[in-house]
């Protein structure tokens, strides 16, 4: 349980002149569906926040945008008349909200002053094991759950970082530049990470691939997904099996920043895009950084250590991933990248990944482009989804957010905090899949302020934090159904 503040879940979002102003109202839009939902389940904080962030987005952002004295009066006039509906509920909602926000403060504060010892030790006591976890998977294939005495666990992405809490405490010189990158960044002689500490998500050992493939195809079918039309797993191809998709390391690499850096510049002659509908995108051009060396940031993930009590909890299908790599076999084959749109609803607090939508696209080795916008928007406003994130392959590169990544997955996250990227690398060696988010203040004002296009590095921000980090707020469930809408076959 901790404190709530108010001021802190409600700051005004600063205008981005590169996001256009249709895609604000469609946040605003989405504002008031979670209003909605948290008046039905009677949840009044939660509805106090969406309402302040509603009219703060009406009375602040929007007016700020350069677009907006040429936007439809009629639109205006729609938006305003909600707008005022909305400061009067906010008017009724603030005394009680204020008085639940001060019982519940009061409770935490009292909490934590006379049982600090015995927080302590359930803290300690939610930290899962790795053979919970083996347990876990066995449920999830339809082993016994009687060993465990549990069954279909929801496991969060943040537990695997708490296997490493007994890690060395860091050299001086790592903490003076708190990064990996060394005190004089790329000038430096780069010295390698530890490669050799590995943080597992749950795997199927004593399972063929023959049997992985038996019984996820089984489970489509008990679910109601048509599997003739999925893509079968090649023989001999290790690379997509269940357990090299979801394996993940701690997040260091054992290829340089700089390398890194190096390799994106090879490739800044092409023209790449991400997938839609970000509305902000990064065409690539050669670009002149003016970054100090010293001040680049480390284009790699930093570690889920996010509050997760910041974001409402998102939940991912088990099985989601697999069936993308399913979707995007015949083009990864072919070394082009394949997009999809997460898409989702909103019940008791958490959020559900409940459709995975493939756009019509164009792709190439380093790119995927959706031809058509509309089509996506029509598919989540007619089944009342939102936009939960975005999920992409890398053919043949490491697992990482690339700059142009980053770009793209901040006009997400400008619609809904909680939203993720996903990627999918399934030749890299080191980690098959991540899933990811950018740090809020830091990546995303880092975001906002870059007006570099294409492949290009980024300044540090200010407090040293990484740009974008590992979730802390996602869960994998294997409860979790969801529905494959594939618009290329339309």
């Amino acid at each position: 349980m901790k404190e709530i503040d108010i001021n802190a879940c409600t700051r005004p979002v600063e205008v981005d002149q590169r996001i256009s102003l249709p895609y604000y109202y469609r946040i605003a839009d989405n504002l008031l569906r979670q209003a909605k939902i948290y008046r039905e389940e009677k949840n009044i904080i939660d509805l106090y926040i969406i309402l302040v962030r509603y009219s703060s987005l009406l009375c602040e952002t929007i007016p700020s945008h350069r677009d907006y004295g040429t936007f439809k009066s009629t639109e205006k006039s729609l938006f305003r008349k909600k707008l005022l509906d909305v400061i009067s509920e906010l008017e009724t909602l603030k005394p009680v909200v204020q008085q639940k926000v001060d019982t519940h403060n009061k409770a935490v504060k009292h909490q934590k002053e006379t049982s600090a010892s015995s927080s302590s030790s359930a803290y300690a006591s939610t930290v899962s094991t790795p053979q919970n976890y083996q347990t876990y998977v066995g449920n999830i294939h339809g082993s016994s759950s009687k060993q465990s005495g549990t069954s279909n666990q929801v496991v969060p992405l943040d537990q695997f970082q708490k296997l490493s809490i007994n890690l060395p405490y860091p050299k001086e010189e790592t903490l003076s530049r708190h990064s990996i990158l060394g005190p004089n960044g790329l000038r430096s002689n780069w010295t390698g990470p530890v490669t050799n500490i590995r943080v597992q998500y749950p795997s199927n050992a004593g399972l063929t691939q023959n049997e992985v493939s038996g019984l996820l195809s089984e489970s489509y079918k008990q679910e109601g997904f048509k599997t003739d039309n999925l893509p079968q797993h090649p023989p001999g191809k290790s690379n997509y099996d269940l357990e090299s998709v979801l394996s993940l390391d701690d997040g260091r690499w054992s290829s340089s920043p700089t390398a890194i850096l190096q390799e994106m510049e090879t490739t800044n002659h092409l023209n790449i895009r991400q997938p839609s509908p970000p509305p902000v995108r990064a065409e690539v051009q050669q670009v002149s950084s003016s970054i100090p060396p010293e001040r680049v940031a480390d284009p790699r993930p930093g570690p889920a250590l996010s509050d997760s009590g910041r974001y409402q909890d998102l939940h991912v299908p088990v099985k989601l991933m697999e069936c993308f790599l399913r979707v995007a076999e015949a083009n990864t084959s072919k070394n082009l990248e394949t997009c999809g749109i997460l898409g989702g609803y909103l019940k008791n607090r958490i959020f559900y990944v409940s459709t995975l939508i493939i756009p019509k696209q164009k792709a190439t080795s380093d790119s995927c482009t959706a031809t058509n916008e509309e089509e996506i928007f029509e598919v989540q406003d007619k089944n009342s989804l939102f936009t939960l994130g975005w999920i992409h392959t890398h053919p043949t590169q490491t697992c990482f957010l690339s700059s142009i990544d980053l770009h793209n997955h901040y006009s997400y996250q400008v619609m809904l905090p909680e939203a993720i990227a996903i990627v999918m690398a399934p030749t890299d060696t080191e980690r098959k899949h991540g899933i990811f988010h950018l740090t809020d203040p830091s990546g995303m004002s880092v975001m906002h302020d870059c007006q570099e296009t294409g492949f290009h590095p980024h300044e540090e921000p200010l407090d040293g934090n990484p740009i974008y980090e590992h979730c802390s707020h996602v869960y994998m469930n294997p409860n979790v159904k969801f529905e494959l809408i594939d618009l290329r076959n339309l």
